[in-house]
């Protein structure tokens, strides 16, 4: 009686393996059949994917969607203008872009000799280098130099964009401007020439004349997607 008892213990536990071990093939080949393929992350069934993107209205901040990422279109709302604090311009879009030229001479060198004349130019021509430098030296520094300026605040809806940088992508657009946008000291130093800015005579430009022009990125209607942080989209870069 006692060696069937242990015989019946035995076959018990055989069982209870063979139990295991199905369980755990069936678990393999369930992790088989929904591993990672082309960057996709596995999920449970009736489990949402860690980087799926939900689509809200822009009009209003769901709290339920704090930390995922959303998709949200809209209007871009420009809440801060682009300026350029040098000069006082500014523009109700995504950037302002600022184009300085100055008249400079440069140096043309062939067999016969070397020629001199003056064109505008967006950074310093070094003229110490020149075969011929007396009468035809560099010598104005730039005051400022060309750059780039992003609104300081952009919405669509109620949500605020951040970082701004991230919608500065397109194409930019002519910006003409004039005296009436600058400061009173500036207006009286520059002169205005096809929504440009210039300096000295602009029929006959000298030798450290500047020429400041202007174009911008406009907002529009997109399509953004980003983590949402409070009441901001944090867009993804």
């Amino acid at each position: 009686m006692a060696r069937r008892r242990k015989s019946s213990g035995s076959g018990g536990r055989a069982i209870f393996v063979v139990v295991v071990l199905a369980a755990v093939a069936a678990g393999g080949w369930y992790l088989f059949k929904h591993r990672k393929v082309d960057g996709l992350v596995p999920t449970l069934p009736g489990a949402s994917a860690p980087n799926a993107v939900v689509a809200t209205p822009s009009a209003r901040i769901d709290p339920a969607n704090e930390g995922r990422r959303v998709r949200i279109e809209g209007a871009l709302r420009v809440a801060q203008p682009a300026r350029d604090a040098d000069l006082g311009v500014h523009a109700d879009a995504l950037v302002l872009v600022r184009t300085v030229q100055m008249r400079q001479w440069r140096e043309t060198c062939s067999v016969n000799g070397c020629d001199y004349a003056l064109a505008w130019a967006d950074k310093p021509i070094d003229s110490h280098g020149f075969r011929v430098a007396a009468g035809h030296a560099n010598t104005t520094p730039f005051p400022f130099s060309s750059q780039r300026f992003a609104a300081g605040e952009v919405r669509v809806g109620a949500f605020v964009i951040e970082p701004t940088t991230a919608l500065a992508e397109g194409a930019a657009t002519p910006y003409p401007v004039d005296l009436s946008r600058l400061p009173p000291n500036l207006a009286a130093t520059f002169r205005a020439q096809e929504g440009e800015l210039v300096t000295g005579d602009p029929a006959h430009p000298a030798q450290g004349d500047l020429r400041v022009g202007y174009s911008i990125i406009p907002a529009g209607s997109r399509t953004l997607v980003g983590v949402q942080r409070g009441g901001k989209l944090v867009i993804d870069r």
